[in-house]
């Protein structure tokens, strides 16, 4: 369900032809309500309107952060039969509430169907001559008293099974499409889709607790600010269970190892010496070959981990594989983790194997996948399944499937501490003198625009930021960040001077994007560190609107020295609060 009143469906560009059902792959028992809502990654609404570089008026007077809302098309692929199109202006992100309940799709189509007709209602007051204050103010109560209603709906068993993505996009080049979800402030749960030009589908199965708890808030944005414009079918909290293919699909896309006989010669568990195994003839070669191809590769294989791995690194060849499964469990049993841990089909996979009992194995449990004699070795290449172009692309495939395991790594894991989530997140920032106008342009935003992580709260003309940025014998300095899961771009700006060994702030301004992440901890140990000073001195304007920056600064370990009802003067030396979490480099000029 979507806020599509705000949308103006005159001159609507026409919708593709969906090639793909996610319903073909993934039998939905039920479906988490949702109310994707318009919103801005950077919101202090709506004290920013009156600065904001990038305000624009949406017909109910708040700010428009998608280029035409979220516009609404029937597609009886789509959940509840209704898609939507969303091109994304600089900080927009949707967002919704997780509500405690699942509902069979029945039910779910009924909640449906009422909201559709409270939006239409609502959509004639937006589109009404009254003042804007009533407008607002009359589309606030309503949606108020909508998100009451959802929170009081609930069943026993509300955990979800899988997050669903199926969209068309229409950016010219891939990006990543994230999705995070907070508990108030705090990011407690991570991960991104991959969004190449055109359809794309995603099933995300390795969901934490924290994607079922209710109250949680879900953010859904493009990486490093794109103007991204999607068309999405599906983008929803599910129930139910992957659907298995019966046949082998048309081309192999990941190729999975035995070990023992065949990518080695001999047995390890039967080797006095592990240093005497070989690879066999030609497996380098084919293995190097399938790279190339972007056919990616695993390893499935009866041995223990601690003896295996160790020869496949001194072979030079553990690069190559990604989630081996080195164990004593059945080898159909591996097959499905490795599908499940790339996200690709099992019916895409191949077995190559010297025992015959291991391929009947395979072949019995799982007849969709491909299963080849390790004597086949010399003939794969030429195999119909095996005939992919070479691309740069798929030169880079494995690279990027690597990236993203270190990701699934997080996202499989419980993420119950905080403090542990963001560590596995591996959160890294780059500090540096803004030279370019674009990086000066960025940094004045921040200023004017934030003002939850606002030192002063000052709101500059561009002449009187040019003016503080030159003040002699300051530095200043702009901030980028970026994690496992993609690009934040600029988000920080700060202006210091150092005297007698102590770091004095006059301007600072943050994203509240990265709030409650520690990356201000992070940041001031090391300007402290690369400044030589011992101490930091850094006073706070309070606003109405920076209580967040003045709540973070005493968490982290910034020390009260003065407190008045105009401002407040802190002291904050290296030893802050998990500064170790971020990693931070780069200089100042």
């Amino acid at each position: 369900m979507y806020q599509f009143y705000y949308a103006d469906p005159t001159g609507q560009k026409p919708i593709p032809d969906f090639q793909l059902n996610i319903r073909d792959s993934f039998h939905i028992t039920a479906v988490r309500p949702t109310m994707w809502e318009e919103h801005c990654l950077e919101c202090a609404a709506p004290a920013c309107f009156g600065n904001c570089l990038h305000y624009a008026a949406r017909r109910d007077g708040r700010c428009k952060r998608f280029e035409n809302g979220l516009l609404t098309f029937p597609q009886e692929k789509a959940c509840c039969g209704q898609g939507v199109r969303v091109k994304f202006r600089k900080w927009g992100n949707m967002m919704t509430l997780l509500f405690p309940t699942m509902l069979k799709e029945e039910h779910y189509a009924s909640l449906f169907s009422k909201t559709e007709k409270q939006g239409k209602r609502l959509k004639k007051l937006v589109d009404s001559s009254l003042p804007l204050s009533l407008r607002w103010n009359g589309i606030r109560t309503v949606e108020f008293l909508r998100r009451r209603k959802l929170r009081k709906l609930s069943s026993p068993d509300f955990h979800a099974d899988a997050f669903l993505f199926h969209g068309y996009s229409h950016h010219p080049a891939p990006f990543r499409l994230v999705l995070e979800v907070y508990d108030d402030h705090t990011p407690v749960y991570k991960t991104s889709l991959p969004i190449e030009p055109g359809e794309n589908m995603h099933t995300i199965t390795t969901l934490s607790p924290e994607c079922s708890i209710a109250d949680r808030r879900i953010k859904l944005y493009p990486e490093n600010d794109l103007d991204a414009e999607l068309d999405i079918l599906w983008c929803d909290f599910v129930q139910g269970e992957a659907i298995a293919a019966q046949q082998p699909a048309p081309t192999v896309k990941c190729l999975v190892w035995d070990l023992d006989g065949t990518l080695w010669d001999g047995i390890l568990i039967e080797t006095d010496d592990p240093k005497t195994l070989k690879l066999k003839d030609g497996v380098i070669a084919l293995i190097k070959a399938l790279d190339a191809r972007g056919i990616i590769q695993s390893v499935a294989s009866k041995n223990d981990y601690d003896n295996a791995y160790p020869v496949l690194e001194r072979l030079a060849v553990a690069e190559y594989f990604l989630y081996p499964q080195i164990h004593w469990n059945a080898k159909s049993s591996s097959m499905k983790d490795i599908a499940k841990c790339l996200n690709i089909g099992i019916d895409s996979l191949a077995l190559i194997d010297d025992s015959i009992f291991e391929r009947e194995q395979v072949r019995s449990a799982l007849p969709q996948v491909r299963v080849y004699d390790a004597a086949e070795t010399d003939k794969l290449l030429s195999l119909p399944e095996f005939s992919v172009p070479i691309t740069e692309e798929s030169k880079n495939r494995r690279q990027m499937y690597r990236a993203e395991e270190q990701r699934n790594l997080l996202r499989s894991s419980d993420n119950t501490d905080t403090i542990e989530f963001l560590k596995k997140c591996h959160l890294r920032a780059r500090i540096f003198t803004p030279k370019t106008e674009a990086e000066k342009l960025r940094c004045y935003e921040l200023v004017v625009r934030t003002n939850q992580l606002n030192m002063s709260g000052k709101k500059y003309t561009p002449d009187e930021f040019a003016s503080v940025i030159a003040i002699p014998d300051h530095k200043i300095f702009a901030m980028s960040c970026g994690d496992d899961f993609g690009e934040y771009g600029i988000v920080g700006f700060g202006q210091y001077k150092v005297e007698r060994n102590i770091l004095i702030f006059t301007e600072f301004a943050m994203s509240c994007r990265v709030a409650g992440k520690f990356v201000e901890s992070a940041l001031f140990s090391y300007l402290l560190s690369i400044e030589h000073c011992t101490s930091g001195s850094f006073t706070v304007q309070k606003t109405k609107k920076n209580s967040l920056l003045r709540r973070t600064l005493g968490e982290i370990g910034f020390q009260t020295q003065k407190d008045t009802d105009k401002d407040i003067a802190y002291a904050f030396t290296e030893d802050l609060l998990h500064h170790e979490i971020v990693t931070v480099e780069g200089g100042l000029s």
